[in-house]
């Protein structure tokens, strides 16, 4: 497996001599810069929709040994058979042409396809990627094993568990005026019961996914190899009573199980019910986690530009995702300079830590940013921590190894790559002490590893430290891949 042939090297390489100097990138072919990247350990995964990284020929093939069905008008997979105007998904992409069609819809792969934009290609495809409930697991290992090949093993997923009921029950009990009377009467309806049922889904979806990897037999697949958690995404769209009810759902199952770590807020930002109830969402989030204190947060926000959004709806996202709702981590955030705050929020998030997760190859097809208009150079010269993640790896047709090599035509240097990794896991919400004492800087290292970093084993403090923290065994495990492959170089 990957992780154990680098580590292999590793007592040859202990005795290497000082470090190679940093690889210029930009002279490298784009065959060079490929196998680089790939090989290029990239700590991990903060920004993936399990939902839509599943690739389209997986989710076809899926349907027909699930006997579901397709929808030829609108170029859908769908769960039954209902309509008779519908077709056996095996008897649908037996036609070479309508399987491209197919894959077509299911992707961005085709620009313009059917005349929509990127953006609205992107989100209408999520409602035509129908999967069987079953197949949550299939589509874990699938993404643990494109992060393994690619030498990441740490991700956070975003995953929507028990929504229909969460979402049924918010709506029976409707929007008592207020978040702190919605969510006093929302567990006064027995929400809080749903709890065991998503830790019963996240074991079924786990059992099933090291099953299909093969965990713990000689026939292990590199996936086996991820550590995985899991965040809890509501979807920002429909009444506010049934977003709270989402998110009041995940603010317990991340006080009950230690796999999911913290909250999401999905769907597109400049939707109508986004829009409109922006403020409410916010107030909801900071009623909910005490603005981020008592359940860590990560919201999208700023993923808009003027093409999409009115200017007002420009003007203060970030900011309010930041100052009223307590975001840890803010996914997307291009809208952040065009904010009528911008400087000092991003100084504010400089201060306190508070990463961006950067989404290259996404906001390129969904918000038309290229490459040289992307504010990735900003953050970094105002030292606002950024992390480089996929989004939606499978609608997009693309993969993280990808997303770094967009971000060097962003103006990032190899040094940028490195601490985008390292961001990856010191800013997860992987509980315990980390590495390092300066995220984001990486020159001081904690007190117990100080020399050690990087070495096959820790020693002493050094040893009790990663043995006790969830995030510092992911570190360590990280520095030890990233010093094999320096001096592998």
């Amino acid at each position: 497996m990957i992780t154990r042939i680098l580590l292999s090297l590793l007592a040859a390489l202990s005795t290497a001599g000082a470090a190679l100097a940093a690889p210029d990138l930009s002279r490298m072919t784009a065959g060079e810069l490929t196998v680089f990247l790939r090989a290029f350990p990239k700590g991990g995964e903060l920004h993936n929709h399990l939902g839509g990284g599943t690739p389209a020929e997986d989710l076809i093939a899926w349907a027909v040994e699930d006997g579901l069905c397709v929808d030829p008008a609108e170029l859908a997979i769908r769960l039954t058979c209902a309509s008779e105007t519908y077709r056996p998904a095996a008897a649908f992409v037996a036609d070479e042409a309508q399987r491209s069609a197919l894959i077509d819809s299911l992707t961005v792969r085709h620009p313009r396809f059917r005349d929509r934009s990127g953006h609205d290609q992107f989100f209408t495809a999520f409602s035509r990627r129908g999967q069987s409930p079953g197949r949550t697991g299939d589509a874990l290992a699938e993404t643990l094993n494109v992060l393994a090949h690619q030498n990441t093993f740490y991700s956070e997923l975003m995953v929507t568990p028990q929504g229909a009921a969460s979402r049924g029950l918010g709506a029976r009990v409707g929007w008592r005026g207020d978040a702190a009377a919605t969510k006093a009467a929302l567990t006064e309806a027995g929400l809080e019961k749903l709890v065991p049922a998503v830790v019963a889904d996240t074991n079924a979806m786990e059992t099933r996914a090291r099953e299909v990897m093969a965990c713990d037999t000689p026939r292990a697949q590199p996936g086996c190899q991820v550590t995985v958690r899991y965040l809890f995404q509501a979807i920002r769209q429909g009444p506010p009573e049934q977003t709270m009810a989402q998110l009041q759902l995940g603010v317990a199952v991340v006080a009950a199980d230690r796999r999911w770590v913290g909250l999401q807020l999905v769907a597109p930002e400049d939707s109508p019910d986004a829009v409109k109830y922006y403020d409410t969402h916010m107030q909801i989030v900071a009623e909910l986690t005490d603005k981020g204190r008592n359940t860590p947060v990560a919201l999208h926000a700023g993923e808009v530009t003027l093409a999409i959004v009115a200017p007002d709806d420009l003007r203060d996202h970030v900011t309010k995702a930041v100052r009223v709702a307590g975001a840890r981590r803010i996914g997307h955030g291009v809208g952040l300079p065009a904010e009528t705050d911008a400087v000092s929020v991003a100084a504010e998030m400089a201060a306190r830590g508070i990463l961006v997760e950067v989404n290259p190859i996404s906001n390129r097809v969904i918000l038309e940013v290229e490459p040289e208009d992307h504010p990735f150079t900003w953050f970094r010269q105002n030292r606002v921590p950024v992390s480089l993640s996929t989004d939606d790896s499978g609608i997009l047709r693309s993969d993280l190894s990808g997303d770094y090599a967009l971000a060097l035509k962003m103006g990032a240097t190899y040094a940028d790559l490195k601490t985008s990794a390292r961001n990856a896991i010191a800013f997860g919400f992987l509980t315990g002490e980390g590495l390092w004492q300066d995220p984001n800087v990486y020159r001081k290292p904690a007190r117990a590893c100080a020399g050690q970093i990087g070495d096959a084993e820790p020693r002493g403090a050094c040893a009790d430290l990663v043995a006790g923290s969830d995030k510092a065994r992911e570190q360590w495990r990280h520095e030890r891949l990233l010093k094999a492959f320096e001096a592998g170089r």
